[in-house]
């Protein structure tokens, strides 16, 4: 008996030492994989198209062109979705991922993507698609950060979610307004010596989303929402104990409970919950950051940016909350490396939610001269010539 449990507790230390080192391996792996990644992204410059393609408004309502133009970059997001890969070398190093970059420096905006090689010829088509005219080049990487300023006039941080990913932010069909009109104003604010990026990393999400997203959506309907942190231990600590005292209910109890009562706030929300779930999802990253001579001047160009993003708040749902970066050295790295951790997958977005967030507006929402569009429509020249 004694040589029977001595047996069972060491072959219980091999395997948690082979599941710690497991765990230890694969973070080390994907550590490396991570800087191998970052290394081989290819810079692309998207030059904007020209005002002759934009939507004509004919005495239209200005919302309406406003959500035809928006709506352009689902089409982007929705093949971008295609990228997603199975298999075990997936799921050990993640998902590959692509940057969209929205960069104010030496008086310029440019709109940028930062690409895998791999993924060059998908991210290519579906921009393409989704902006027949837009023009790619690949260029050298971009400088943001003042030779002046250096570390202590740089200042960032990372935007994440206030709530559960399952409920969605305000998308372009409820807020009514180019949002990147704000974003743009902004930056329109910066002189030669201050620099700022808005840096949106994604990749496409497994299915687990939309399971946990709906099982939120479940929860909201029988009027229980989900705890999260200190609160979730509390919460199944007391259902436990709850459970070990409360007599077991029969079926014949679970038939006599009547409905829970939906008031019409929770089934709205309820519905946009489900509704985020029909488009794909994709885990998604987004950093901003100022540089400037001085940190003082930093700081308020970053206040600004933030300030702007305000607008995607859906009361009783989702908005965005922003964290400071505690080490701005490793935040500066990880923004140049365009750095997405593996385990970062507390902020799922669907199509709608990026298309609010990423698109290429139209000269009527560009409130600044910096943001230089292509002066006509580029025209391929004649074959067999």
């Amino acid at each position: 008996m004694t040589f029977l449990i001595i047996t069972v507790f060491l072959l219980g230390l091999i395997a948690v030492g082979a599941t710690a080192s497991f765990y230890y391996l694969r973070r080390l792996y994907r550590d490396q994989k991570n800087y191998e990644r970052g290394l081989k992204m290819v810079p692309i410059l998207i030059h904007l198209p020209p005002m002759s393609e934009d939507t004509e408004a004919g005495g239209r309502d200005s919302r309406d062109i406003i959500d035809e133009n928006i709506s352009k970059a689902q089409v982007l997001y929705s093949i971008l979705a295609s990228t997603f890969q199975k298999g075990f070398k997936s799921r050990f190093y993640g998902q590959r991922h692509i940057a969209l970059e929205i960069v104010a420096t030496k008086g310029a905006v440019h709109f940028y993507a930062a690409v895998p090689v791999p993924l060059l010829g998908v991210v290519e088509q579906a921009i393409v698609s989704a902006y027949p005219t837009a023009r790619l080049e690949e260029v050298a990487e971009h400088n943001i950060f003042s030779p002046v300023g250096r570390l202590p006039g740089t200042v960032g941080g990372e935007l994440s979610l206030k709530e559960n990913y399952a409920y969605p932010i305000a998308t372009y069909q409820e807020i009514k307004r180019d949002t990147m009109q704000s974003l743009l104003n902004a930056l329109s604010t910066l002189t030669q010596e201050d620099g700022a990026g808005i840096q949106i990393l994604l990749r496409p999400a497994d299915s687990t989303w939309r399971k946990s997203a709906n099982s939120e959506a479940s929860k909201k309907r029988g009027g229980k929402s989900s705890p999260t942190g200190f609160d979730a231990i509390l919460s199944n600590a007391g259902d436990v104990f709850g459970a070990l005292v409360k007599p077991p209910e029969t079926k014949e109890d679970d038939k006599t409970k009547p409905p829970k009562d939906i008031s019409s706030l929770d089934q709205s929300i309820i519905q946009s919950i489900e509704d985020k779930t029909k488009q794909p999802g994709f885990e998604v990253m987004i950093r901003v950051v100022a540089s400037s001579n001085i940190s003082h001047r930093a700081q308020t160009i970053l206040n600004n940016l933030i300030a702007t993003f305000a607008l995607f708040d859906a009361p009783g749902r989702n908005g965005f909350k922003f964290v400071p970066a505690k080490d701005t050295e490793s935040f500066i790295t990880a923004y140049i490396l365009r750095f997405f951790p593996q385990d970062k997958r507390n902020m799922v977005l669907n199509a709608t939610e990026l298309a609010t967030l990423f698109h290429f507006p139209d000269q009527s929402n560009i409130p600044t001269s910096q943001l230089e569009r292509q002066a006509s429509k580029q025209v391929d020249g004649p074959r067999n010539v």
